[in-house]
């Protein structure tokens, strides 16, 4: 799940991204992200394509 000030989402990480990004996910840590959102079951839904720490950036 990903949260902010708006509400909570559902995010899908797929088998390629998700051993890129496995060790990024940290709870409470701030992250920069390239993703696509869609609709899913009538619920927002978010396709991480790439991300990073914001410590990075």
């Amino acid at each position: 799940m990903l949260q902010d000030e708006f509400g909570t989402v559902s995010v899908t990480l797929f088998p390629q991204v998700f051993p890129l990004v496995q060790e990024l996910l940290l709870e409470d840590e701030l992250l920069y992200i390239e993703r696509t959102l869609e609709k899913r079951f009538g619920r927002p839904q978010v396709k991480i394509k790439y991300a990073q720490t914001t410590k990075r950036i």
